[in-house]
C-alpha cells in the first residue's frame, strides 16, 4: 500500500482507524498525530458512516483550513474475525486542475527527495512540514513528532537575529549557524530562510533550507591548523627554504634564507632565481636543475653550490630541490633546501691545500733520497726524471687494455711514477770500485751489483712497516726489490716469472732498460734509439712482458721526445750537439 499512489485507510467494524498509508497524508496535508487526534474529524469529511459501496465525493481541510476535493471510494473486507472496511481516496482532478495537480506532485518529489533538509515554520513556531532530509539532519524517525523551532536552535540569538532580518527584508541567505541533533550533537549549518504567504498576501510563515556544512567546516579548521603550523615551521626551520615556481620565478622564503643570503623577503619575491643567487654561468641554471628534478622522481641534490649574497661575497651550499605537486600530480613549484656549507668547505680546501703541501714535501724528500745514487754516478744525468715520465707513458697507454681498465686508476699511477725514481735505491750500499767500475764487472761483482734490489727492498719494507695504511712505498718496495725478474722466469732475485711479477715491476724494467741502453755508463757508450727499440722488442717474452713491449712499440717515438726534452733542460747550451746527437742515432 505504500507504493500506490492513492491514499489508503482501514477501519474496523467500531469504526476505528486500523490502518492509513504514507501517501493519505501527502495528499491531505496532515500529519500522522493529527490523524490520531482528530480521528472522528477525519471520519465525519470521509462520510465514514454511511461506507456505501461506491464513489463518492469527500471534501477535507488541509492543515491550513483550506478545503480540497477528493473521490472515495469504500469496499468491506470479510475475514474470520468479522468484517473491515478499505477507504481509498485519490484527488477529484477537474480538468483546470490538471496541471495544477500535476506541479505540485512535481513539487512533492523534489521535496522529499532533496539533499538538503527543509521545513516550513508557522508564527507559533511550529514545524508543519518537513522533509526527510531534515528528519536525517536531526537523526530522528520520520514517525517521531517534530520538535518546537526553538528547541532545534542551539544560540536562541541566531533564531532571533534570523526572525529579525525575515521581518525587514523577508529572507536571509547563508547565515551560519549550529543546531541539535536528537543525539545532542551540534551540527554547523548554513540557513537560508524566507517568509511565505497565503492567498491574501497575510504571512503565515516561513521555509528554512539547512546546508550541513559540519564536516566542511572541520575540514576547514584543520586547514587553518595545518596552515599555521606549516607557517609556525617554515619560519622557524634552521635551513633557508626558497619556493620557486616552474618558470624560475621566487614565491616565498623563509627567515633563515632572509639572514642567509641578506635579502628581505619583499626585495626579492617575484625575481628570478638564477639573476638573484647564481655565481656565474658555470653553474647549472635554475631550469636545468629543474628538468634534472623531473627526471629523478622529483628530487636532486647539489654539494657545495657557489651562491651570491646581497653583499657580493660568495657562500657554498649544500642543496636540496623537491617537485611540489598538487593533488592531480601537476608540479606547482620547486623548494630549494640550502645548509651552508662555506666554513667546511674554507676548512676542506685548506686540508687539501695542506695536504698537498705535505705530498709535495714527501715527493721533494724521496727524489732527493733517490738522487743519492746519482750523485755517485755523474754519467746518469736525469735518469730518475726520464724513468718517472716513460713509466707514466707506459701506464697511461696499458691502461686502454680491457685488462687493465680498472685496476690502472689515477692513484696508482700517481703511485707508480714516483715509485719508480725507487727503483736502483739499494745501489748506495754497493761500493763504488764496483758501481763505478768501467769496464766489465766479474763474477763475484756482479753478483755482489744483484744485491742492490734486496737492499732497496729491505730499506722501503723497513719504512712501509712503520705506516698503518697502504702507501706509495708498498709499489715502491715491489718495484725495488723485481724490477730485474724476468718474463721467462731467469731474473733475480727471486726468479719469478710471467704475471708472478707485480705489473709495476714490469712496467718500470722496460723504462729502466730503454734509459739504460740510450745513456752513457762507465762501462758503454749510449745506444741509438732505433737500436734500443730493437733490442727491447726482441726481448719480448723473454725478458719483458709482451703487453708492456707491444705498448713500448706503439709509442716508442714518445719515449725518444721524452728524452731529447730532458736533455735540453739539463744542457740547453747544447741543444745543437743534442739534435746532431739524435739524428745520428
Amino acid at each position: 500500500m505504500e507504493e500506490i499512489a492513492d491514499g489508503f485507510l482501514i477501519l474496523s467494524q467500531k469504526k476505528e482507524i486500523l490502518f492509513f498509508n504514507e501517501v493519505l497524508l501527502r495528499l491531505i496535508d496532515w500529519k500522522s498525530k493529527e490523524v490520531f487526534d482528530r480521528e472522528q474529524d477525519l471520519l465525519r469529511f470521509l462520510d465514514a458512516d454511511k461506507m456505501l459501496q461506491g464513489e463518492r465525493i469527500a471534501l477535507i481541510p488541509n492543515s491550513h483550513g483550506q478545503l480540497q476535493r477528493f473521490r472515495c471510494a469504500s469496499f468491506s473486507i470479510s475475514s474470520q474475525k468479522g468484517y473491515y472496511n478499505l477507504l481509498r481516496i485519490k484527488p477529484d482532478l477537474q480538468d483546470e486542475n490538471l496541471e495544477l495537480f500535476k506541479l505540485k506532485r512535481n513539487y512533492e518529489l523534489v521535496f522529499n527527495n532533496i539533499g538538503d533538509a527543509i521545513l516550513t515554520v508557522n508564527l507559533n513556531g511550529d514545524i508543519k512540514l518537513a522533509n526527510p532530509a531534515f528528519y536525517n539532519l536531526l537523526e530522528i524517525p520520520i514517525s517521531e513528532n517534530l520538535p518546537k523551532i526553538e528547541e532545534v536552535y542551539v544560540y536562541r540569538d541566531d533564531l532571533e537575529d534570523k526572525l529579525q532580518r525575515l521581518l525587514e527584508q523577508e529572507n536571509v541567505y547563508n547565515l551560519e549557524t549550529h543546531i541539535y541533533s536528537g543525539q545532542g550533537k551540534i551540527k554547523r549549518v548554513l540557513d537560508t530562510s524566507w517568509v511565505i504567504r497565503d492567498e491574501r498576501g497575510t504571512v503565515t510563515g516561513y521555509t528554512t533550507q539547512f546546508k550541513d556544512v559540519t564536516y566542511l567546516k572541520n575540514i576547514e579548521s584543520r586547514l587553518l591548523i595545518s596552515e599555521r603550523n606549516f607557517t609556525i615551521l617554515f619560519d622557524t626551520i634552521i635551513s633557508s627554504i626558497i619556493i620557486v615556481d616552474p618558470k624560475g620565478y621566487i614565491l616565498n622564503l623563509n627567515a633563515a634564507a632572509e639572514k642567509e643570503y641578506g635579502y628581505k623577503w619583499e626585495e626579492i619575491v617575484g625575481e628570478q632565481f638564477d639573476l638573484v643567487f647564481k655565481r656565474d654561468k658555470s653553474h647549472p641554471s635554475f631550469a636545468r636543475i629543474m628538468s634534472l628534478v623531473d627526471q629523478n622522481e622529483g628530487r636532486y641534490i647539489e654539494s657545495e653550490v657557489p651562491r651570491r649574497r646581497k653583499d657580493g661575497s660568495l657562500i657554498y651550499t649544500y642543496a636540496s630541490y623537491t617537485a611540489i605537486k598538487d593533488s592531480s600530480g601537476e608540479v606547482v613549484a620547486y623548494s630549494v633546501v640550502e645548509k651552508d656549507l662555506t666554513e667546511r668547505v674554507r676548512l676542506e680546501t685548506k686540508l687539501r691545500e695542506s695536504l698537498l703541501e705535505i705530498k709535495d714535501t714527501q715527493e721533494a724528500a724521496i727524489l732527493g733520497f733517490a738522487h743519492l745514487t746519482e750523485y755517485r754516478d755523474k754519467d746518469t744525468g736525469k735518469h730518475l726524471e726520464r724513468i718517472r715520465e716513460y713509466t707514466r707513458v707506459l701506464a697511461l697507454f696499458l691502461k686502454d687494455l680491457p685488462e687493465y681498465k680498472d685496476y690502472i686508476t689515477e692513484q696508482y699511477m700517481e703511485d707508480l711514477c714516483l715509485s719508480s725514481t725507487l727503483h736502483d735505491v739499494g745501489k748506495v750500499g754497493i761500493e763504488d770500485h764496483i758501481l763505478l767500475k768501467p769496464g766489465k764487472l766479474d763474477p763475484m761483482e756482479y753478483e755482489r751489483i744483484k744485491t742492490h734490489v734486496v737492499l732497496g727492498g729491505d730499506a722501503l719494507l723497513t719504512v712501509d712497516k712503520k705506516l698503518k695504511q697502504k702507501s706509495f712505498l708498498t709499489m715502491g718496495k715491489e718495484i725495488a726489490y723485481y724490477h730485474h725478474e724476468r718474463w721467462d722466469g731467469t731474473g733475480y732475485p727471486e726468479g719469478l716469472k710471467g704475471k708472478e711479477i707485480p705489473l709495476s715491476a714490469r712496467i718500470v724494467a722496460v723504462a729502466d732498460v730503454y734509459d739504460a741502453l740510450t745513456s752513457k755508463r762507465p762501462y758503454k757508450e749510449a745506444y741509438a734509439h732505433e737500436e734500443a727499440v730493437k733490442i727491447i722488442t726482441e726481448a719480448s717474452g723473454t725478458q719483458f712482458d709482451p703487453e708492456v713491449v707491444m705498448v713500448f712499440i706503439a709509442n716508442h717515438e714518445v719515449f725518444k721526445r721524452i728524452k731529447l726534452f730532458i736533455e735540453f733542460e739539463e744542457n740547453p747550451e747544447n741543444i745543437v750537439n743534442i739534435l746532431e746527437n739524435s739524428t745520428e742515432r
